[in-house]
């Protein structure tokens, strides 16, 4: 038997990639939610810890798992947890959890013990070696009866079974070197890695598949092979003059000279739209101003002030706030997408006593739809500082989902390409690639869809691109930890 490794999560935290206003509404019993942060808040963030009866355990294992919830203010608590159907969930008697969908949530808010809420679960670990990824979203209430005073909290919280555990990292741009700066992922070693990611990491770019550490280095004003160098030893090209100096020219006109980039009013570069002022050039970042500051055709592209929510969220046609109107409203369906513009996703867009899960209105309890992949696989990148305990993973809350926000699961809100985090892939609305929309427990609306935990297909492209943009935006929120085991044994 290989060694059986459980890993610590990686200490990320990621931010919701459609902000969402407030909600309207509250829920006492648990629905499907990928976090609480969306209308719970003033009470600080809920320290979470899922932990397994057992260091080690072996495909086709029972596994007892304990949710602590805990922050200084909680008085009830209330949760959802999904493995992503790798495995089979299972409620315990007594613990105030039911199946729902592929997850479980609370019936009713739980009351708080000495300062935490804990809830048990049990999981078998399907027949063959693979790993899995508990998204766990949940709530530490002040038990006022509304939404404010508490503390959200979400982790990604991940194992390996029959397997020695191998990680794998974010590979946008799909060239064969990921960054854990994006994400990781925990699989099984010697398995493929799965779709956009990688076994290597070191990737200084991922947003362009020329520059990784096996690049050759050429002459263009890059890092090309990421060694913290710029065009060594890369070999002599054509230089044409640089009226600006920003390192781009505009027309291959005039004299021009053999080196390399560094020789004053000469680039190796061109594309340059005003090659008279140095702030205007490929790849500068564009600013509402007036002016196409990247050169890519296009004036003030996404930069310009907006207003509304939802599907009445519109951009201003100047770079003045006061000239934004907000869209008119439409009737909510089930369709990932808050149409009525009150902040809620599909709220009230069922009728018969029917939710709304996973682009569809299904009788409480029933399918969501598409899920995660096969058994025995899994991984994900995640979680949060604090202690972790006996054979349990440990993180704060903050959101730590594969794939959350407003736009489902292989959406997003415009695409990603140019200028963007990896290949294109345009946004817009679609049905969510996992356990489908949500509300957030305990007092939650539906705010947004829950992130597939990898088949052994692992994670589609849209989802892959959609969980790297959301950990890079959390990035610059949270302050990362290194990775640790918690445990091994052979």
């Amino acid at each position: 038997m290989s060694s059986l490794r459980r890993w610590a999560l990686v200490p990320l935290v990621v931010a919701a990639v459609v902000a969402r206003a407030p909600s309207a509404g509250a829920h006492s019993n648990g629905i499907v939610s990928d976090s609480c942060d969306s209308c719970h808040s003033g009470g600080g963030t809920a320290d979470l810890m899922l932990s397994a009866d057992r260091t080690t355990f072996n495909p086709g294992d029972s596994v007892t798992f304990t949710l602590t919830i805990t922050s200084p203010s909680i008085k009830v608590g209330g949760t959802y947890v999904s493995a992503g159907g790798v495995g089979t969930l299972q409620a315990l008697s007594g613990e105030g959890l039911a199946i729902n969908g592929q997850g479980l949530t609370h019936t009713a808010p739980k009351s708080a013990v000495a300062g935490a809420v804990t809830f048990r679960f049990g999981w078998k670990a399907p027949a063959t070696p693979g790993g899995v990824a508990f998204l766990v979203a949940a709530v530490a209430a002040n038990g006022n009866g509304a939404t404010s005073g508490d503390a959200p909290g979400s982790g990604f919280f991940q194992w390996v079974f029959g397997c020695t555990a191998q990680t794998f990292y974010a590979d946008l741009d799909r060239d064969g070197y990921g960054s854990r700066t994006y994400g990781t992922l925990l699989g099984c070693a010697g398995a493929p890695a799965p779709t956009g990611y990688a076994p290597k990491d070191g990737d200084c770019d991922e947003n362009d598949q020329g520059v990784n550490p096996g690049a050759a280095e050429i002459c263009n004003g890059k890092d090309d092979n990421c060694d913290g160098q710029v065009d060594e030893n890369a070999p002599a090209v054509m230089l044409w003059p640089d009226g600006d100096g920003d390192g781009y020219y505009r027309y291959q006109t005039g004299t021009p000279k053999l080196g390399c980039a560094g020789i004053k009013g000469y680039a190796a570069i061109g594309g340059d739209c005003v090659d008279t002022d140095p702030t205007i050039h490929p790849g500068a970042t564009e600013i509402c101003n007036g002016k196409d500051d990247n050169c890519d055709g296009t004036i003030d592209e996404r930069v310009r002030p907006q207003c509304g929510v939802g599907w009445c969220r519109r951009e201003s046609p100047t770079c003045d706030a006061k000239d934004c109107v907000p869209g008119p409203p439409a009737v909510e369906t089930c369709n990932l997408v808050d149409d009525d513009c009150n902040g809620e996703v599909d709220d009230n867009a069922c009728s018969g006593g029917r939710i709304c899960e996973t682009n569809q209105c299904v009788a409480p309890g029933g399918s969501t739809g598409s899920g995660g992949g096969p058994a025995g696989t899994g991984g994900g990148a995640g979680a949060t500082s604090g202690a972790g305990g006996s054979g349990g993973m440990s993180g704060t809350g903050g959101r730590t989902s594969a794939a959350s926000g407003g736009a489902s699961a292989g959406s997003g809100g415009a695409g990603v390409g140019s200028g963007g985090i990896g290949p294109a892939a345009t946004g817009g609305s679609g049905a969510s690639a996992a356990t489908g929309t949500g509300g957030q427990p305990s007092g939650c609306a539906v705010a947004g869809s829950s992130a597939v935990i990898f088949g052994h297909g692992w994670l589609g492209w849209c989802q892959a691109t959609l969980l790297a943009m959301v950990l890079r935006r959390r990035l610059s929120k949270r302050q990362r930890r290194p990775a640790r085991h918690a445990g091994e044994t052979t």
